[in-house]
């Protein structure tokens, strides 16, 4: 929402002369095919990507549409860029094009992480692997460090919504409360602050039913059933994009069903941080881990499935959506209990990433080159790579 803000203060009126223009089914085919193989970076490097294309160089859209769109996927959980591109794809070329540009989006970095994947079960003990994720794995808890005050800056609009973010934290960490209905009570708080009890009455069946679909359910014992709820409902209920899927995904995959622990997510984060794609991507991994390629398979196809029916069912509401003050008000909460959520689940990472000074030093050293000297999140993520490898090779040769 931060990047919509910057971008939409440069908009202007001549804008809608100059952009909205239809592209052919092959240029929107190779475009999106194109950036699912160099989307590295996250969110925020994916979305400046598609803003210097779509409107600076073709054209596709205004400045002032642009910021729309972006404003609507900010609302929805999910994965922001992967729906943005989606939400283009169907804009210009109706269902169809909505689907191939979400899934172009997708699939070299899903085929990328499967492939990694394998090679993570197959040699993920062998010194010169281990050795290049002692560098890369406290970069990248970095890189969340640096997001976590990126959404909390976006978050905090006032100071019920700081108390939020800070009651969050605190009712999760200290006195274990079910994250979802944190992120439930936030909403539903802001709302009444926000509108007052008279309105809140109206509106209330709308997070309560949001709320609901994160229930366990008792008749979920097949593990394959376990893999398609799990990250189905970490794609429905992700509010605050990408970085609220991992506590989804610790809360379910570690602490509930034990498939992984804490350190081997992180593994998976760092290598979906080196691939192309949505930061998502680390569900693949963590369905392989489980199920092998029919895990990876089903874990990737639930947990992007309601970005496809979010967009695409919503894209004629998204003027109603954006002025709809309740669900402003309602998701606002969320937001911000979510970055305190986040902060929570990122606690538990750290042991496996800072295992001694130098990898604190690394972790360091990525946060404030992001949070405080603005560097690139693709650089920076390609300079953990490089110096991954050449750390590795400096141990090989030792």
């Amino acid at each position: 929402m931060k990047l919509a803000n910057q971008i939409g203060t440069t908009a202007d009126e001549s804008d809608s002369a100059r952009g909205d223009q239809m592209p052919s089914w092959h240029e929107v085919f190779l475009y999106f095919l194109f950036l699912g193989f160099v989307n590295i970076g996250g969110p925020v490097a994916q979305i400046t990507m598609m803003f210097n294309h779509m409107v600076e160089k073709r054209r596709w859209l205004s400045k002032e549409r642009f910021v729309k769109i972006m404003a609507f996927c900010h609302m929805l959980p999910g994965p922001e860029a992967l729906q943005l591109a989606i939400y283009v794809g169907y804009l210009k070329r109706k269902l169809l094009g909505g689907v191939l540009a979400g899934l172009t989006f997708i699939l070299p970095g899903a085929v990328a992480m499967i492939v990694l994947s394998w090679l993570y079960v197959k040699y993920g003990a062998l010194p010169q692997v281990t050795n290049a994720l002692y560098v890369l794995k406290p970069a990248v808890l970095g890189i969340i460090a640096a997001g976590i005050i990126k959404l909390g800056r976006a978050a905090i609009r006032n100071l019920f919504l700081a108390i939020l973010l800070v009651s969050a934290f605190v009712g999760m960490r200290f006195a274990g409360i079910n994250f979802l209905l944190i992120l439930l009570i936030a909403g539903v708080l802001n709302l009444i602050v926000d509108q007052g009890l008279p309105l809140l009455r109206k509106t209330v069946p709308l997070p309560l039913a949001v709320g609901g679909l994160g229930l366990t359910l008792p008749l979920l014992e097949s593990r394959w059933l376990q893999v398609a709820w799990l990250f189905l409902k970490t794609g429905l209920l992700s509010f605050g994009g990408a970085y609220a899927s991992l506590v989804f995904v610790q809360r379910g995959a570690v602490a509930q069903y034990h498939w992984l622990s804490d350190s081997q997510l992180l593994d998976g984060v760092a290598i979906s941080v080196a691939t192309p794609g949505p930061f998502m991507l680390f569900t693949t991994f963590v369905g392989y881990l489980v199920a092998g390629i029919p895990g990876a398979v089903l874990a990737t196809f639930f947990v992007f499935l309601p970005s496809f029916i979010f967009v695409i069912g919503g894209a004629h509401y998204v003027e109603k959506l954006s002025e709809n003050r309740p669900i402003q008000a309602f998701l606002a909460g969320v937001s911000a209990a979510v970055v305190g959520v986040i902060a929570v689940v990122s606690l538990d990472l750290i042991p496996g990433a800072l295992v001694d000074w130098p990898t604190v030093g690394i972790a360091a050293v990525s946060f404030l080159l992001i949070a405080f000297l603005k560097r690139d999140v693709a650089l920076v993520a390609a300079g953990a790579m490089l110096g991954g490898i050449i750390y590795s090779s400096i141990r090989a040769f030792a």
